[in-house]
């Protein structure tokens, strides 16, 4: 759910945990439309829709390197943190992290469980240790060596680029499956949040970078690798009785071959 807070900036509540943008540099996609014009030799800098058809087109992406949007995350795994510090392009990083402070409540995965009652008598009995290691004057920097990975966070900033979310993060975790579970629910709020800004531009970049392309790759790769003749596609389409009569060839060609499975 997306709320304002009291200061007027959106804030995702994903349940056990908050996200707060605090920053987004391109609003109304004027610089991003200057920037587009510059680049291609147009003069007029205020077309707003051309930054859509260069990410549709995959032209100049450096025009989105420019611009960023600044999140502050509250209650966040280190599970997610250490999933989200691994984009090494993302501009900015404030973290007091557990050497300087302590954690001191945890949350468990949201992937599929065989005994949910196992694993958190586990993790909570790793996080007890963690806390007598603390109680026991050990420095939070040694007692975090016992400490669960289910572990909540501090508040921390991240500041990502728009090409590094556009192009890596929401497709690595959120269209493309594979992601850990409680890493996906953060960035689906970060891509909500970007949505609530400016959703023209996250649904191009879900065009060209989300589950449509990732599928088509599927396809190629398919394919490429079981050599299929026409012959063959024919007498597959034959098979399934599809009614083709109507539908693009590439939506055709998705639903024989453009299942996506996860190497997990």
């Amino acid at each position: 759910m997306i709320k304002q807070t009291e200061s007027g900036q959106w804030m995702y509540e994903g349940g056990s945990f908050q996200i707060v943008m605090t920053r987004y540099s391109d609003p109304h996609r004027l610089n991003l439309a200057r920037n587009a014009a510059r680049y291609l030799g147009k003069k007029d800098i205020g077309n707003v829709r051309r930054p859509l058809s260069i990410v549709r087109q995959g032209h100049v992406p450096e025009i989105f390197r420019g611009e960023h949007v600044e999140f502050e995350f509250h209650n966040v795994s280190k599970e997610v943190y250490d999933h989200l510090v691994t984009y090494t392009t993302r501009n900015m990083r404030v973290a007091g992290g557990n050497r300087a402070l302590t954690s001191d409540d945890y949350t468990l995965p949201s992937d599929k469980m065989k005994n949910p009652e196992s694993v958190e008598s586990h993790v909570a009995y790793s996080m007890a240790s963690y806390q007598q290691l603390l109680e026991q004057g050990e420095t939070p920097q040694v007692s975090r060596s016992a400490m669960p990975v289910a572990a909540k966070m501090n508040i921390f900033v991240y500041q990502f680029n728009f090409l590094t979310l556009g192009q890596s993060v929401f497709p690595q975790r959120v269209w493309d499956k594979g992601a850990q579970g409680n890493t996906v629910k953060v960035a689906q709020g970060m891509l909500a949040l970007c949505e609530q800004m400016d959703k023209e531009l996250w649904d191009a970049f879900y065009e060209c970078c989300g589950t449509p392309l990732l599928a088509w790759k599927e396809v190629q790769r398919k394919l490429k690798k079981r050599r299929v003749t026409g012959h063959q596609l024919v007498k597959l389409l034959q098979e399934k009785s599809l009614d083709i009569s109507q539908r693009p060839v590439e939506e055709i060609l998705v639903e024989l071959f453009g299942d996506i499975k996860t190497m997990w």
